[in-house]
């Protein structure tokens, strides 16, 4: 996308900040992808969250090759994802904040054709996301696009972008967390990131949605690795017990947005039940008597008689 006229302003308006963990299989094609930049950064930033594998000795001899073009940060203590997002945050002094797992890979026009249409905006969001690859661990190819599906969630096959928390609470986390970026001051000004909660996505585009809005470019960036053992592919105890400590900090705002939580509630819940996750079948009644739906309680009862 650049040319010989354009001005490379990553350094300026962008800090990257790739995190690894128990990455070290991929870390190289992610690093690689971050240099291969049309608007490359000329200093990032690394940091390790105590790796187990060899990730820290791969990343060294990584930055040795390549002229050391990053700062490595390696926690001694494992401190989990939102406690290393805020501190990458910490390390930020631009206005846009990139953090990247060491296991996606950016295409080279992610971080040029994103800043340039944020600059672009008449109005400033608090995040900017686009579309995703999902490819596997050997690079194979699963979706050519991720966005495509998802815009028939929508009205007139369009993605939402503005304040769109509503939208959040009733179709969940649909926008892709590995193809956008984030304001800095908004992150700031919200305290950063919820180190209550075992992820950060979904409740951080919930608060940013509510106070500053969130845009949407359609526009492939990025190649998000999906792994057969990831959190959202296979879901137990511990991830609904991490989801439902979500939704509920949202209640009390409104009784309109009251009433799409619960529903949205009462709906994961019959979806903890289905993967065998019976713990919050309270919850399922509790949104009934709230919201009246009752859909919910057929779901539920068609569920108990196939289990019979």
């Amino acid at each position: 996308m650049s040319d010989n006229t354009s001005t490379n302003r990553c350094d300026e308006l962008v800090t990257v900040i790739a995190l690894c963990y128990n990455q070290s299989r991929f870390l190289r094609k992610t690093l690689d992808s971050i240099m291969e930049q049309t608007w490359r950064p000329s200093h990032f930033y690394i940091i390790d969250d105590c790796s187990t594998d060899n990730s820290v000795e791969l990343i060294q001899e990584w930055l040795e090759e390549n002229g050391r073009p990053a700062t490595l940060i390696v926690h001694e203590q494992n401190q989990g994802i939102t406690s290393t997002m805020n501190h990458a945050l910490s390390l930020c002094k631009t206005k846009y904040f990139h953090p990247w797992p060491c296991d996606d890979i950016m295409l080279p026009h992610k971080i040029e054709s994103q800043v340039t249409y944020m600059e672009s905006l008449n109005w400033q969001p608090g995040f900017l996301y686009g579309d995703i690859e999902w490819i596997d661990n050997d690079d194979n190819l699963l979706r050519s696009s991720i966005i495509n599906d998802r815009k028939k969630l929508f009205p007139n096959n369009e993605m939402p972008s503005g304040f769109i928390f509503p939208e959040l609470v009733t179709f969940g986390c649909f926008i892709p967390t590995a193809s956008g970026f984030y304001v800095t001051r908004v992150l700031n000004d919200l305290g950063g990131f919820d180190e209550n909660l075992f992820a950060e996505d979904w409740d951080m585009f919930m608060r940013i949605a509510l106070k500053q809005g969130i845009a949407f470019q359609d526009n492939l960036v990025s190649r998000y690795r999906r792994h057969s053992g990831s959190a959202e592919m296979k879901k137990g105890l511990g991830y609904w017990q991490g989801h439902f400590r979500i939704l509920p900090k949202y209640l009390g705002i409104s009784s309109d947005y009251d009433k799409i939580i619960w529903n949205k509630i009462g709906k994961d819940a019959i979806n903890a039940y289905e993967d065998g996750v019976k713990e919050f079948q309270g919850l399922i009644w509790k949104a009934f008597v709230i919201t009246r739906e009752y859909r919910l309680l057929k779901r539920l009862l068609r569920l108990k008689l196939k289990s019979a």
